[in-house]
């Protein structure tokens, strides 16, 4: 996919002590703009991963959705084929699940089975595509936290949300300060923001000293999840700190000669930065803002003293902006992060709902999806409705803020969902010192970020390397070998061919064959099939990267209340039920298939028309039955009998159970010169009843209503749908999210009760 660099050149100066002004060379600003596109790597997607609720019953179906969107523009990612997806155990090296799915026009969903014997415990479910995971990639985002029960009496979650622990030793405290723009200069006003974590990284609400030279001087205070800022005038050769019951954190030291960048102004249509510098003689710079690796505006100007730039933004995409200063030698002077339009995403409405509901009862739901003006836009979104006991107020990730703050940031964040949520008069004024305090070079996207990412590699790609190798190589021409993919009834085939090294390839339309299927060579000479797992690739990327699992999760705090009703509704659940058959079976349905060809290929018996087995005088017949009795000759008479009537004695017969051949599943598959490999992850539909057409009188106790993972609003920005409660008396939850044409993305929430 190619991307267009959109870059607006203009001067907004007001100089201070200074009428000069000079525009600067086109080359110049061309160079920059093509710095940081030799670095962009174009076409990496971002995994967004969700499950129909956050808690399981063992012995339940978890249901997934994913959207697979462009790094860059958000888009849905077209480019991606199939997602890898894996549950493990927290803590464990094993995956109790992995399967792969298909992933089209950037959307993939489908199911994931809970034994009843899985054990309790916290899970982690993992989503993997060849373009969002690569070699020397620290982090890991597309992971989403799963609590599995044996009994739902034992959900305890009737939790209140947490604040910022009040206060902590010195010794186990983390504090540092973060000047703007990562310059500290002596004789202008800074602003300088901190951050206050415990020795868990969570945040601390705290009161300290700002000392010059060991003397306090002044008072600050953190104002939200442990951050704060301060405004400092710096002198040159003052040392300044933080301190903290006794101890001292250092402020970065002060420098004589930089420049230091100031955001004025966040406004809905422009961003304005101030300058300001200790240099008498002007110079050159240029402010870059782009916007997850695309250069997006490039202002230019003569900067001494003081030097506003107002920036146009009303074009650039929503999200975390890098803006960067460069003198004329394109030294980068001055960097920071800000966050703009950050009204622009995609709103959603639900209308038609009401507040409570009778047990069975239709509940009826209009969505519509506007833009922040509240023009109608279509989306494709995903929703699911649950019983909120089974909710973890832990777990803060939406789709808004896991791709416009989460996955923009190599960090782990506190309460993503702040930042989003118009509850918060002061979100913005948090969102900016979250940005303040977050190092430039954690910028996903950033030049110094991409520049480190040159080198890495893929670990997985749109298809399955296979092979097709003779056992005995020696002697042996290389030329291709035909193939013939099909299902185990045969009603899907395909054919392939490998190299002239034995090689082919899997694609998306031979995974979508079945959940298993088979491959089979055609060759006089004996071969062996081999066909690569992916997941053993993940696995030793796993084991040699350690990528820590970005989860955003707020802490909470644990209050029982005792027992709710909601829980004792599911005592009574249906327990798992086993159907066994008697006689032979294999583990596979296919295997089935294999072994039913095998009684009768390179089989020559037959039962003669006579009824005896193998009657030389009849010389053909019909298959024999399997378990049936039957006569035969044996030698030497059989050999003596030539045509009907024949004359024989005891010896001359036998009888005997017929058995036709038995083989192991290896056996067959050698014999048939095929394997059974897997495709994509097959299931049935969300079960969800229609109660105007189905009896009521079955107790129904299920906890999530409705999940669909493909909701799609039309031009005018609607969509309906409609499902039945259950007999549960709950409070229900709903959530719905997506992403519209344009690469906007939103979520929305509603709630009803059933009584």
């Amino acid at each position: 996919m190619n991307y267009t660099i959109s870059i607006f050149f203009f001067i907004s100066l007001l100089g201070v002590a200074t009428g000069i002004h000079a525009q600067p060379k086109q080359a110049l600003i061309d160079s920059l703009a093509q710095r940081l596109q030799a670095y962009a790597k174009t076409g990496e997607t971002n995994v967004y991963l969700a499950s129909n609720k956050d808690i399981y019953i063992a012995g339940e179906d978890l249901w997934y959705n994913a959207f697979v969107l462009d790094q860059q523009t958000l888009a849905l990612a077209e480019q991606e084929k199939i997602l890898h997806l894996q549950l493990m155990k927290e803590g464990a090296d094993s995956a109790v699940w992995k399967e792969m799915y298909p992933v089209t026009n950037g959307i993939s969903a489908g199911h994931v089975y809970l034994p009843q014997t899985l054990q309790e415990g916290r899970y982690l479910l993992k989503a993997y595509t060849a373009r969002s995971i690569f070699s020397s990639q620290p982090y890991f985002y597309a992971v989403v936290p799963i609590q599995v029960v044996q009994d739902p009496r034992s959900i305890k979650n009737n939790w209140q949300l947490g604040q910022a622990k009040a206060s902590v030793q010195a010794d186990q405290l983390h504090l540092e300060a973060y000047p703007e723009g990562n310059v500290l200069l002596a004789g202008v006003e800074n602003t300088v923001a901190f951050k206050a974590v415990d020795k868990d990284h969570l945040p601390v609400s705290l009161s300290a000293q700002l000392c010059k030279n060991g003397s306090p001087i002044a008072e600050v205070k953190t104002l939200h999840g442990g951050m704060g800022l301060l405004k400092i005038v710096p002198e040159a050769d003052a040392s300044y700190v933080l301190r903290y019951q006794g101890r001292d954190f250092k402020i970065p030291a002060v420098v004589k000669e930089g420049v230091a960048l100031h955001l004025l102004r966040n406004e809905k249509d422009t961003l304005l930065f101030r300058l300001r510098t200790q240099r008498t003689q002007a110079q050159q710079v240029l402010l870059r803002i782009q916007v997850r690796g695309t250069v997006q505006v490039i202002a230019a100007g003569m900067l001494k003293d003081s030097l506003l730039m107002k920036i146009p933004v009303t074009q650039l995409p929503s999200g975390i902006a890098e803006a960067t200063l460069f003198d004329e030698q394109l030294r980068a002077l001055a960097v920071r992060l800000v966050y703009v339009n950050h009204d622009r995403k995609l709103y959603l409405r639900f209308s038609q709902l009401k507040d409570a509901y009778a047990p069975k009862e239709q509940v009826t739901l209009k969505i519509t999806t506007t833009d922040e003006a509240g023009k109608p836009v279509a989306a494709a979104l995903s929703l699911k409705v649950y019983d909120r006991l089974f909710g973890n107020r832990k777990y803060t990730r939406d789709m808004l803020n896991y791709y416009q703050l989460s996955t923009q940031l190599r960090d782990t964040i506190y309460d993503p969902s702040y930042y989003f949520d118009t509850a918060h008069a002061d979100r913005r004024d948090a969102m900016d010192m979250l940005l303040l305090t977050s190092n430039a070079q954690q910028y996903n996207l950033g030049e110094e970020r991409l520049r480190m990412d040159k080198t890495k590699q893929p670990i997985l790609a749109d298809s399955l390397q296979a092979s097709v190798m003779p056992l005995n190589k020696a002697g042996k021409k290389k030329e291709p070998i035909s193939l013939m993919l099909f299902n185990y009834s045969k009603s899907i085939n395909q054919v392939a061919t490998t190299d002239n090294e034995g090689i082919f390839h899997l694609n998306t339309e031979n995974l979508s064959i079945g959940q298993g299927f088979f491959v089979k060579y055609f060759s006089e000479k004996e071969h062996t099939i081999n066909v690569g797992d992916p997941f053993t690739s993940i696995s030793a990327w796993e084991k040699e990267q350690h990528p820590v699992n970005l989860l955003s999760e707020r802490s909470i705090v644990l209050e029982e209340k005792g027992v709710d009703s909601n829980r004792l509704q599911y005592g009574n659940m249906l327990k798992e039920v086993i159907v066994q058959s008697k006689g032979r079976g294999f583990g596979d349905r296919y295997m089935g298939y294999l072994d039913s060809i095998a009684r009768f290929e390179g089989n020559l018996d037959y039962v003669g028309q006579c009824g005896w087995l193998n009657c030389p005088a009849c010389g053909s017949g019909t298959p024999p039955v399997e378990g049936a009795t039957y006569s035969m000759l044996i030698e030497p008479k059989r050999s003596q009998v030539s045509g009907h009537p024949f004359s024989f004695g005891a010896n001359d017969m036998k009888r005997e159970v017929y058995h036709y051949p038995k083989y192991t599943e290896e056996e067959l598959l050698k014999k048939f010169k095929m394997i059974i490999t897997k495709g994509f992850h097959q299931h049935a539909p969300f079960y969800s009843p229609d109660y105007q057409k189905e009896d009521k009188a079955m107790t129904d106790t299920r906890n999530a209503l409705y999940w669909n993972p493909i909701v799609v609003t039309n031009q005018q920005g609607e969509a309906t749908i409609s499902f039945f409660c259950s007999d549960i008396r709950s409070g229900f939850i709903g959530v719905a999210e997506g992403v519209s044409g344009n690469g906007d993305v939103g979520t929305g929430t509603f709630s009803f009760g059933v009584r």
